[in-house]
């Protein structure tokens, strides 16, 4: 298992590497052999010595400061979530933390899923597992009530179901994916259903591991969502999403029609699917058991 001061360097690096320098930042006007910013550009933009940026990228530094955390993020420019991934990470170098608690679908989140009506909306929490799923994005995206309790999460159906191409632009979408698993991997070192999980995905698919050395970390979704659905066509959605405050690790996921071409499409699969024999198997709403 990858020991989380490894992480920290691996994630460090990544953002060095794909850093665009500004002219204040360049040591040397010469020829840059190397992408990015070199670790002394880095070390002398966040105030620290070069043997001490050099032992963090190398895993040999445990738990920075945050004063020397936040410099170091400004010198690489990092976004507000890849600085908020770096805090995850350097948090998880101290003593270990106990593991994650058992996930539930918040009550609130679950009330507003019943009130959007026949509008596609996925609950999802730690580690893109899906905690409900309403009716109407059943029809429209994936019947995942159907599946086994394990294969009912986003990561393992974009990456190892081939169901998930339905998205136009799933490699764009593919790659928030990952970015979401990645930011939870940071936040919940302990879970040992996330380090399993990770471990499946970087061993039976290629795209994952090759969007997973990336070390790109993201919140959500693309807004504009584009499907192809093998029954109605192509349908045009714009994504909002919901996450409380008070809960980092749950977001309702809501699929909004962006035309009334797509509105009447997802009217009539939901209408097909309401007088199908096979609809009295479980309700719109029924969570899912919990799995271990």
């Amino acid at each position: 298992m990858v020991h989380q001061e490894a992480v920290l360097g691996q994630f460090l690096r990544s953002r060095r590497q794909a850093a665009r320098p500004a002219p204040e930042q360049l040591i040397s006007s010469g020829a840059r052999q190397v992408p990015g910013l070199r670790r002394e550009e880095v070390a002398a933009k966040a105030g620290v010595s070069v043997d001490y940026y050099t032992r963090l990228e190398q895993g040999r530094k445990n738990a920075p400061s945050e004063e020397v955390l936040s410099a170091i993020a400004l010198a690489l420019g990092m976004s507000l979530v890849e600085r908020q991934h770096l805090f995850d990470l350097a948090r998880a170098t101290r003593p270990l933390r106990r593991s994650s608690p058992a996930q539930s679908a918040r009550p609130g989140l679950m009330n507003l899923m019943e009130t959007i009506g026949d509008i596609p909306a996925v609950l999802h929490g730690r580690g893109t597992d899906i905690l409900a799923v309403n009716e109407a994005a059943r029809a429209v995206i994936a019947d995942f009530y159907a599946k086994p309790s394990r294969e009912r999460n986003i990561a393992r159906w974009f990456f190892l179901d081939k169901e998930s191409r339905i998205f136009e632009d799933w490699e764009n979408v593919a790659a928030h994916v990952a970015g979401m698993l990645r930011l939870d991997f940071g936040r919940h070192p302990g879970d040992r259903r996330l380090q399993s999980l990770v471990a499946e995905l970087n061993s039976q698919s290629s795209d994952f591991r090759r969007l997973w050395t990336l070390h790109y970390v993201a919140v959500d979704f693309p807004r504009r969502k584009l499907i192809n659905h093998p029954a109605v066509g192509s349908l045009r959605f714009d994504m909002e999403e919901v996450s409380p405050k008070a809960d980092r690790d749950q977001t309702l996921d809501i699929f909004m029609p962006r035309d009334t071409q797509t509105k009447s499409a997802v009217a009539r699969l939901l209408a097909s699917r309401r007088t199908g024999a096979a609809e009295t198997a479980s309700p719109a709403l029924a969570l899912p058991e919990q799995w271990e």
